[in-house]
């Protein structure tokens, strides 16, 4: 289990882009690490080195927790370890209009939240953090985000992800929830298949 996740609050960097994949976020070169502590130093690695726009707040060193993006974020390969290094970094939250399934499913895992909004509010919302230094407010047990300027923005988060971040629990801890109907089924079947059952 890990900390509820009720609120996020933090400085916004703007990723006016979209299809932003994995390999973007964690490039393969590094793939060979498997301890997360320090994968944050990675994080869009590629374009720091040339200099994209984009990663500006990496190579800043920022106290970015929260991005803004566009559509299909975290899409392409399934790699974990993209976000293990948005964690490592500190990002608390990402904002888009749609994300990778593979990739939104291993962000509540992780507890990042992933909140998608409307084509127009999303609009709304980068322009009112355009500013330097915005910070965003996000009520996630709400779904409601507040901008400097008092503007509120209701997102959506994936089936499931909201119980999943007000409780802390992973995906362990919420099967064990049903641990006596498991075994019950498993005590059935062994009843109604008895050939298939091990012989010691």
């Amino acid at each position: 289990m890990r900390p509820a996740i009720t609120r996020v609050q933090g400085p916004v960097a703007l990723l006016q882009r979209d299809d932003i994949d994995t390999d973007a976020l964690f490039p393969a070169q590094f793939l060979k690490t498997t301890v997360r502590q320090g994968m944050g130093v990675h994080l869009f690695a590629d374009w720091v080195a040339s200099k994209n726009p984009d990663a500006a707040f990496v190579t800043a060193g920022s106290a970015t927790r929260i991005l803004i993006a566009g559509r299909n974020f975290g899409c392409g390969s399934s790699r974990e370890h993209a976000v293990w290094a948005l964690a490592d970094y500190g990002i608390q939250a990402i904002v888009a209009l749609s994300f990778g399934d593979i990739f939104r499913n291993n962000t509540v895992k992780n507890g990042i939240v992933t909140a998608t909004v409307s084509a127009a509010d999303h609009l709304a919302l980068t322009e009112s953090l355009k500013v330097d230094g915005a910070v965003l407010d996000m009520d996630i047990a709400n779904c409601v985000a507040v901008t400097p300027d008092g503007l509120k923005i209701k997102f959506e988060l994936a089936r499931g992800h909201l119980a999943q971040l007000l409780s802390g629990e992973d995906d362990i801890t919420r099967t064990l929830r049903y641990a006596d109907a498991l075994m019950a089924h498993e005590q059935k079947v062994a009843l109604q298949t008895p050939w298939l059952q091990r012989i010691d």
